[in-house]
């Protein structure tokens, strides 16, 4: 697993050296805003953390040694199960998911079709009690296209716009 965190470190330094450098700021436009704020910032930040953290993985592995090296091991030993019939159908699950919102945000617009995410993501993982179902099915949707109309006077797609 050492060799893995090492590799791992070293092949996504580039990449996100790359990505912030280069990919990011030659397809994105200056800020247009009355904030100015550019479209660069959010994907800037978060390759700037891919950097950083790749960079702490490398250099972990790269001083890491002996028995310290075998515990990096513990998450893939003997427990490990693979891809089995469970992974393969949670993936299939979200596949189908993934999909459905991109269809419904497309003919809805995003607030139904988020509504409709929400509620079939907290049913599957275990919630059942009204208040909170309802609650954010509702807000949560609405929040979002509020903060990305505020923060980057982006509108989310809706048939009534």
């Amino acid at each position: 697993m050492r060799n893995t965190h090492l590799f791992t470190g070293i092949l996504l330094i580039p990449v996100c050296i790359y990505c912030l450098f280069w990919l990011i700021p030659n397809n994105t436009v200056p800020p247009t805003s009355e904030h100015d704020i550019s479209p660069a910032l959010i994907p800037s930040i978060a390759v700037a953390a891919g950097l950083l953290l790749s960079a702490l993985m490398a250099f972990k592995a790269w001083r890491t040694r002996g028995r310290a090296a075998a515990e990096l091991d513990d998450e893939f030993g003997e427990e490990a199960t693979g891809i089995n019939a469970t992974v393969l159908t949670n993936a299939a699950l979200w596949s189908v998911a993934a999909a459905i919102s991109w269809a419904l945000t497309k003919y809805v617009g995003f607030e139904p079709a988020m509504a409709v995410l929400m509620l079939a993501v907290m049913l599957y993982i275990g919630v059942r009690r009204p208040t909170p179902l309802i609650g954010t099915a509702i807000v949560m949707p609405i929040v979002l296209s509020q903060a990305a109309w505020y923060f980057f006077t982006t509108e989310m797609p809706g048939i009534w716009r």
